[in-house]
């Protein structure tokens, strides 16, 4: 029997729906990477977010062939697989749209309603009203145009707002009003007001986002990042949101996380931050299951070339 590994702190919810469509399958499950680790031997796949899994565990799983990431974003397995080129990668692309697309309008709610200034307000039974701005007929550019993007383009342009994207092909993408190439960021940052980054993390995007950018930006506009931390130069962010070179962020990650309690980020006024949970959602499972089902059901028949999301390169 082919041996599958779920790895997942809410594994039941995964277990609950495999294993009455996969009897065929030896089913066993883990929390963590500490309780994984002992049943990696067997293991012919894995199917976890694998932030846990290091090199030595990868190259001590000499059966594995297959693992399905359950998130997008693959960077963390950079490492833990660069030796094992023989084991299939899957990723979760294509189900993060909603919750990514719902976290960035909070940070863009979040900054143009004042959120913190209400709140606080609200702690102090202070009842102020003063005038907020709306997002109707603004310009927001989407640094990155996958799956999430197309999604969030849609949500945007029903609020009446005009879309750019910004990205390394030249492609047309439902919502997008004009493409910008990634060696053009600072014309397409030029007289947007908010600028979105969805872009991955890598060598070719390692603070993307810089000083640069931010010296193209309006001193009227925001920065949101819902991306990974290393995409943005937090140092020149810092500096932006500072010196009046943009007008706010909102920070979903961070170049360190948990975001170290000296960072000046906490108490700027014009930053509204969340703990790196716009991927997160309560229907996260039932979401990567129309990922994983799939993928299983094409492994388990041979089928290698009809599984989905499969990474070409790490």
């Amino acid at each position: 029997m082919t041996k599958v590994l779920i790895v997942d702190n809410e594994y039941e919810k995964y277990q609950n729906h495999l294993e009455p469509i996969f009897p065929e399958v030896d089913f066993s499950y883990a929390k963590d990477g500490d309780e994984a680790e002992p049943l990696l031997a067997e293991t012919e796949v894995i199917i976890s977010i694998g932030r846990w899994l290091t090199a030595e565990m990868a190259a001590g799983a000499k059966n594995l062939k297959w693992m399905q990431c359950n998130i997008t974003g693959i960077d963390h397995l950079v490492e833990p697989l660069a030796a094992r080129p023989d084991v299939i990668l899957t990723n979760g692309r294509g189900i993060h749209g909603p919750q990514m697309t719902e976290m960035t309008l909070l940070h863009m709610l979040a900054l143009y309603r004042q959120a913190r200034r209400l709140a606080r307000n609200q702690d102090n039974h202070n009842f102020e009203r003063f005038l907020p701005k709306v997002l109707d007929t603004r310009k927001v550019a989407i640094l990155g145009l996958g799956a999430i993007a197309e999604h969030m383009a849609r949500t945007f342009k029903a609020l009446g707002m005009t879309v750019y994207g910004i990205s390394r092909t030249d492609r047309p993408v439902e919502g997008i009003d004009k493409v910008f190439s990634r060696e053009n960021i600072a014309e397409a940052v030029a007289d947007v007001d908010f600028l979105v980054v969805l872009v991955p993390y890598g060598p070719g995007t390692d603070k993307i986002v810089n000083a640069a950018t931010f010296e193209a930006m309006k001193p009227t506009a925001c920065l949101i990042n819902v991306a990974r931390g290393g995409v943005v130069d937090e140092s020149a962010l810092i500096e932006a949101l500072r010196g009046g070179s943009i007008a706010g962020a909102g920070l979903d990650v961070y170049e360190v996380a948990p975001l170290p309690g000296d960072s000046p980020l906490w108490d700027m006024e014009n930053v509204f931050m969340t703990p790196f949970t716009g991927g997160r959602s309560d229907m996260y499972a039932e979401r990567i299951l129309t990922v994983i089902e799939p993928n299983l059901r094409h492994y388990l028949d041979g089928a290698l070339d009809q599984m989905i999301n499969v990474v070409d390169e790490l």
